[in-house]
């Protein structure tokens, strides 16, 4: 068979100039070994980049004389024909480059440049076939005498048992053993625990998931209740698909909370399991990239990239919580790990399951409207009935005068789980100490100097400081007011440290820990609160969101909201569903065995339907009532929303130009979609940056996309506008500050 003499390649630069293909000269010498997908060596004018093979041929350029790669980069090929298709894809939905997109599919730390790190590899031992006529020693016969029960030893084995390397060496030389570099390979762990049996309704959603593989392959949306047994289901998924001899991938919304779920996949499925998340080092991460891309793993499990795992007989793909915020990236490619997941799964015949017990008002539109196959798990699967929750009006609670952040009946409550010698859980999505330092004369707040926020209080050893959680600047607390020189500032607004502290004081005697993003700084803090909470050596868990995901601890009997409007009050559009789900999941945590568990919910708007729904467990009374509401503001699942972000250092140019970009926009649109008037954003200035947005809802989002861009051309060219001014494009945001 003739080899290709011309390659076309993707070059490795984020730059609108070089987003599109490029044609080469494959010189003969590289051309028995250059594959699709491999990184080369590419002479740009008088620069020396390089690309991706994308495509191989014969097919000589028309208008010019193609130039030579220079070199094979890369040992093996780093995308497969499936995956740069994908690429492509991305780079057309996401208004991306298709450098970017391809970055994306790397492990965090890697690039594309360079060449591929060396995998771990170790030294193998093994007798010669002719040893019996080697020179021998004792130690040499002793060293026989083991290799002829084993077979085969690495060097480490080999050094504990007495053998270091000098003797080794020396015993190759000799002709008594023959050495061997073999991949080192991480093993999985096989001992097995006992399989729970599936229920009725367990086995009924299974049964239509198998069913739904066999016949059309729809992405299959599986809603169940907290604690029904969704993760049994996806483990005989995932055993099935390996006796086929198709690898799954499992994505889990946050993979730092993710110990039980793994802890499960390894110690029921006797698979070799590879583990993807940025807590790994990176060379770490680079190795066990290259052996999956090597088929060496049944099971990949990762946060929102191990979309991209490399895997070449991918037949299952699973989203567990596929209703949260975290599976969408907000730098470029600005992708979606669910959308995205349907795109691939439709590229290679994988089957599709995303699984939730609250899902997105998008996902459970599509399986009303067909797209998607639905299966329901109603009841949990131990016999205890979801937990009793109860509403706190903390306005009665100021009334009567009580004043703390604990209510009467949540002090009562945790009094009695502590007595019960059983554990709690209190949330509060906002961490630090308070909320922020206001002057009581002037009004003024201390803000960052570098982004239009509040700065919050840590408490600590010296002093405590305050910090800004976008730009990290941190400042020593004011004894007084810089803008009018008052002593009269003080404290507001609460966050996890002050909850902690808080409930220290009041149950004194109790085992307190936190879970949130400053204790998560430090590696390895979030395994060891989940060993703790396994093994009772705490009685109350304080913590953000993350104490709300993937936690299900057997004495865990009372969940708390402590302030539920934190997350209800925010100006975005889904806060009203982030809201319904955040304490849905919470409530979920409380008694998943026998005994029913217990909810207590603290709010100054206790009316709220998101509220009201989530403590009566109603998914279906929520859903019904967001979707009207979408349906009137024309937000998803009826249109698309596309955002569109300006930032410079120069307010007042920023202003101008959005204006300016608004009308040409609108003329690019021609009326085939909504265009929402330039705003600030949420928080108008982050790290020295002021910034505006415009939305934009339409039916046909690439259509928009496409116009969103050509209007931001028509722009450049007709207005004179600072050189600083950014402009990002954002498809299906999840968030708007």
């Amino acid at each position: 068979m003739p080899m290709a003499r011309f390659a076309d390649l993707i070059i490795n630069r984020k730059s609108p100039a070089l987003d599109r293909v490029f044609t080469y000269s494959v010189p003969e010498r590289l051309q028995n070994d250059l594959q699709v997908g491999m990184l080369v060596g590419a002479p740009f004018n008088r620069e020396k980049l390089e690309g991706v093979v994308i495509r191989l041929h014969d097919q000589a350029p028309e208008l010019f004389t193609a130039r030579d790669i220079t070199a094979i980069l890369s040992e093996q090929p780093l995308f497969s024909a499936e995956l740069l298709e994908l690429s492509r894809w991305i780079a057309e939905y996401y208004h991306c480059s298709r450098a970017a997109a391809l970055q994306a599919m790397l492990p965090a730390g890697m690039n594309l440049a360079g060449r591929l790190p060396q995998a771990a590899y170790h030294d193998c031992y093994r007798l010669a076939e002719d040893y019996a006529t080697a020179r021998m020693s004792v130690k040499r016969q002793a060293l026989t005498e083991l290799l002829l029960a084993e077979g085969e030893l690495d060097a480490a084995a080999l050094t504990e048992r007495g053998f270091g390397r000098p003797f080794l060496q020396s015993a190759v030389k000799a002709g008594l053993l023959v050495k061997e570099r073999r991949r080192l390979l991480r093993e999985a762990e096989v001992y097995m625990t006992e399989a729970t049996g599936l229920n009725a309704g367990q086995q009924a959603v299974y049964e239509a998931i198998i069913s739904e593989r066999a016949a059309a392959n729809r992405p299959f949306l599986l809603h169940g209740v907290t604690g029904s047994g969704k993760t049994e289901i996806y483990l005989r998924l995932i055993a099935d698909a390996a006796d086929r001899g198709e690898q799954s991938i499992l994505l889990l919304p946050e993979i730092a909370l993710s110990a039980q779920m793994i802890d499960m996949l390894s110690r029921r499925l006797q698979l070799p399991l590879a583990l993807l998340h940025s807590g790994l080092l990176a060379s770490e991460r680079r190795r066990i990239w290259q052996e999956i891309a090597l088929g060496h793993y049944s099971v990949v499990v990762g946060a929102r990239s191990a979309v991209f795992a490399p895997t070449p007989r991918l037949g299952l793909i699973i989203i567990d919580e596929e209703q949260e915020n975290s599976y969408k990236q907000e730098n470029v490619p600005r992708f979606h790990a669910v959308t995205t997941a349907v795109k691939r799964a439709g590229l290679c015949g994988a089957q599709l399951v995303l699984g939730s017990a609250t899902p997105s008002v998008e996902s459970y539109y599509a399986a009303e409207q067909g797209k998607y196959a639905l299966g329901c798990l109603h009841r949990q699967y131990y016999p205890a009935p979801l937990p009793e929750v109860n509403i706190v009006d903390m306005r009665r609670e100021l009334a009567a005068g009580h004043k703390l952040i604990f209510s009467r009946e949540l002090i009562s409550a945790i009094e009695q789980t502590l007595a019960a010698g059983d554990q709690a859980v209190l949330f509060l999505n906002r961490r630090g100490y308070y909320s922020f330092i206001s002057c009581r004369d002037c009004g003024h707040s201390i803000v960052c100097s570098h982004c239009a926020v509040t700065l919050s209080y840590h408490a600590g050893s010296d002093g405590g400081r305050l910090k800004c959680h976008y730009c990290g600047e941190v400042q020593a607390p004011p004894r007084l007011c810089p803008y009018c020189g008052s002593r009269h500032i003080r404290s507001f607004g609460v966050g996890t440290q002050r909850v902690a502290d808080e409930a220290a004081r009041l149950f004194p005697g109790s085992r307190i820990a936190r879970l949130d993003s400053d204790v998560m700084e430090e590696r390895g803090w979030h395994q060891q609160v989940y060993q703790r909470m396994q093994s009772r050596q705490v009685d109350i868990l304080v913590g953000t969101q993350m104490v709300a995901k993937g936690l299900d601890f057997p004495h865990l009997q009372l969940a708390a909201v402590i302030a539920a409007d934190t997350m209800l009050n925010l100006p975005d559009w889904r806060a009203g569903e982030h809201t319904f789900q955040l304490i849905s999941q919470l409530i979920g945590r409380a008694g998943r065995r026998e005994r029913q568990g217990r909810a207590i919910i603290q709010t100054y708007n206790p009316e709220a339907l998101p509220i009201v729904a989530a403590a009566n467990h109603d998914y279906q009374g929520f859903y019904r009532y967001e979707l009207e509401q979408r349906r009137l503001h024309g937000y998803p699942p009826y249109n698309h929303l596309l955002r569109l972000l300006f930032t410079s250092e120069q307010q007042g140019e920023l202003v101008e130009a959005t204006a300016a970009y608004a009308h040409y926009l609108g003329e690019e649109l021609a009326g085939s979609a909504e265009i929402c008037h330039p705003t600030d954003a949420p928080y108008p200035r982050i790290k020295d940056r002021w910034r505006r947005q415009i939305l934009v809802k339409a039916e046909d989002i690439q259509a928009a996309g496409d116009a969103a861009e050509r209007a931001w051309a028509t722009t450049l060219a007709a207005e004179r506008l600072p050189r600083d001014i950014l402009f990002s494009l954002d498809i299906d945001p999840m968030s708007l500050f």
